[in-house]
């Protein structure tokens, strides 16, 4: 199998995995006895914000297990990493337009629309991350951009989980 197959075949496996070892790591947090350090990488409370937490580390070990499995297979680097950012912001982006199309311009609430959009988001991160590994040419820069948006992101999920700020992104809902 070929690199461009080998990262459709993962990213469409993802998919499913991504999503569906997202709704436990929501709740992990809670059977854990709110440990610190669970808290870090999985949802404290129920603001938009926290809930990111879903995707990024979800997409971001999948993609990196994928490639640790096979890179032997002529997988560029650049490329991968690259398409795992796209598929980890554009995820991220969706979750939040999802909910503030559906809360604050048309005033629904609803759990399932905020479960909805885990599921929303992700196959249409997914399905651009293996277009863009399929099709973007392996340029330094973007590798540069994929890693600044993981360190910057991740580091910003630690220091706003331990002191959020006082935005609406960071409230938490009902």
């Amino acid at each position: 199998m070929n690199a461009i197959d080998r990262s459709r075949k993962w990213g469409l496996i993802g998919l499913v995995v991504v999503c569906l070892l997202s709704v436990p790591l929501h709740f992990l947090y809670d059977w854990t006895g709110e440990l610190s350090f669970v808290g870090l990488f999985a949802p404290i409370n129920e603001s938009i914000w926290e809930h990111l937490k879903l995707v990024f580390g979800p997409l971001l070990i999948w993609w990196t297990i994928g490639f640790i499995l096979y890179k032997k297979e002529g997988l560029s680097f650049n490329k991968w990493f690259s398409a795992a950012a796209v598929a980890t912001f554009l995820s991220m982006l969706i979750i939040v337009g999802w909910y503030y199309i559906w809360k604050g311009a048309l005033a629904v609430e609803s759990s399932a629309i905020d479960l909805s959009a885990l599921f929303i988001a992700v196959p249409i991160g997914q399905l651009v991350a293996i277009h863009v590994y399929r099709v973007v040419k392996p340029r330094a820069l973007y590798m540069v951009l994929a890693f600044l948006f993981f360190a910057v992101v991740g580091v910003a999920f630690i220091m706003f989980t331990l002191s959020p700020p006082d935005f609406p992104i960071f409230i938490p809902s009902n």
